[in-house]
């Protein structure tokens, strides 16, 4: 009976220590484009990875299209704007890593598309979402 006692407390202990320690808010975000071609779903996909801040854009379609993600990082811009663009010229299957450093807590959110990088037109942007670092 002193075992499961004893086993009690110290469980009890560990939750407690649990509770004290600082939350950790990091959230991921991960966002489609729209697709130019009725044979993909998608034409991009794009992903805040909250874990060291690293951003990923994915090529998903054969459609001779570049594919972009917009970052808007907090304080977010009420006028629809957003900080900067990542272009992945690699074609379909191709994936560009960008890795940036943001303090803990910040919000940063993504939108997904299509287009061409050389005349910095695009389209076809998916709904966003954010994450927070």
């Amino acid at each position: 009976m002193n075992k499961f006692r004893v086993g009690g407390v110290v469980a009890a202990a560990a939750m407690i220590g649990f509770a004290g320690s600082p939350a950790f808010a990091q959230t991921n975000a991960t966002v489609y484009g729209e697709s130019a071609r009725p044979n993909c779903a998608h034409s991009s996909k794009g992903v805040f990875e909250a874990e060291g801040e690293w951003f990923h854009l994915t090529d998903t379609c054969a459609d001779g299209w570049d594919v972009v993600m917009k970052v808007d990082v907090a304080p977010y811009r009420s006028d629809g704007g957003y900080d900067f663009s990542i272009w992945n010229t690699g074609g379909r299957g191709s994936t560009k890593d960008v890795n940036k450093a943001y303090d803990e807590g910040t919000g940063v959110c993504v939108w997904a598309g299509y287009g061409e990088a050389s005349s910095g037109e695009w389209a076809g942007f998916g709904p966003g979402s954010c994450g927070v670092a």
